[in-house]
């Protein structure tokens, strides 16, 4: 039996050699290790013209607290990639010993970017420890947003002197920035302005950065001849990429009025008592709205007879004149002089009397 004083050394020694074995085996691992590239998001699908980033994480988990230079190994032809930090370009960061610090790697896909899969490679080299890192972006035209206009009320109604005033925003969901050329395609006869929101100077253009909206006040304003019924204005907005469209409704509501009189504006006639008299008659739709059911009637002295023919029209729309005649019988006992006859022509919405 061994005495207990080689005992004690023994088991000094084994501890000893495990303590040594456990740095030298722990310094090992940490210098292997030392610096780590990563990011939470390594492949994208991006559009054409898109300008995408990454946030790069670079963790010095061994290595003593020291710059770390940044490079791009690969990128494809025609691409551009930079390192960023504070809005800067960037080719360093200084990593401390045992703490993470972040970069962000700024990628701009060409305009002319074919449909498919690209590959860059991104490296961070420090003193004793690398490592790189793959970024995978899918090129995918699918992933295009296209630009818009959206109307805030795209249908107004009002009669046909009032002007329709429409907000409308010009959003570009486009990566780059457009210019647009604004315009309409109205009737004859119709004017449309275009101004910036709260502003008061027309505009036939404007430019939007990516990912920007702009709001336009739109002022429609029909001919005062126009008949009522529903009108749809396309406005549009082109740049060099695309074409944007909206369509927005005026419903005119239409004024209602008649006026009766005679060919020649003259309210007089002579005629003998008891012979029929024939008067022709002119009754003008002066509205912008159709009239339905025209009917006539008089007002006579005692005895007198009034009859016309046509006695009504179905249909009279605006802007149209058709002549009536008024068969005017005086009475037989009639004395010469003066006369009054009241006559009306009268529609739902509308009557006149001549």
């Amino acid at each position: 039996m061994k005495p207990w004083s080689t005992i004690k050394r023994c088991a000094l020694t084994w501890t000893m050699a495990f303590f040594l074995i456990f740095l030298a085996g722990g310094e090992g691992v940490w210098a292997a290790n030392g610096l780590t590239l990563s990011t939470s998001y390594p492949g994208l699908t991006v559009k054409p013209g898109e300008t995408v980033t990454f946030t790069l994480e670079i963790e010095n988990t061994g290595l003593p607290s020291q710059p770390v230079r940044l490079s791009t190994v690969s990128l494809p032809e025609g691409w551009t990639g930079e390192f960023q930090g504070d809005g800067r370009v960037v080719h360093q960061v200084f990593a401390k010993r045992g703490e993470t610090e972040t970069v962000t790697y700024k990628v701009e896909v060409p305009a002319n970017a074919k449909e498919g899969t690209y590959r860059i490679q991104v490296a961070a080299q420090g003193s004793g420890a690398s490592d790189t890192l793959t970024l995978e972006l899918v090129v995918s035209k699918a992933a295009q947003q296209v630009s818009e206009m959206v109307a805030q009320y795209p249908e107004l109604q009002g009669p046909s002197s009032a002007v329709f005033n429409f907000r409308v925003d010009l959003v570009n969901n486009s990566s780059q920035e457009q210019s647009y050329s604004l315009g309409a395609a109205v009737p004859a006869g119709w004017s449309v302005v275009i101004k910036p929101a709260f502003e008061d100077k027309q505009i036939a253009s404007l430019s939007l950065e990516p990912g920007k909206s702009k709001g336009l006040d739109i002022q429609i304003s029909p001919p005062s001849n126009v008949k009522a019924g529903e009108y749809k204005i396309p406005i549009r907005a082109v740049s060099a990429q695309e074409m944007v469209e909206t369509e927005l409704t005026v419903i005119i509501t239409g004024s209602y009025e008649l006026k009766l009189s005679t060919p020649t504006g003259v309210l007089s006639f002579a005629t003998t008592a008891g012979r029929e008299k024939a008067v022709t008659l002119t009754v003008t739709n002066t509205g912008s709205a159709d009239l339905r059911d025209v009917k006539f009637s008089s007002a006579a002295p005692s005895n007198w007879t009034v009859t016309f023919e046509p006695d009504q029209i179905p249909v009279l729309k605006a802007g149209e004149s058709q002549e009536v005649v008024a068969y005017v019988k005086p009475d037989n006992q009639a004395l010469a002089g003066d006369y009054v006859v009241e006559m009306t022509a009268r529609a739902p919405e509308a009557r006149s009397q001549a």
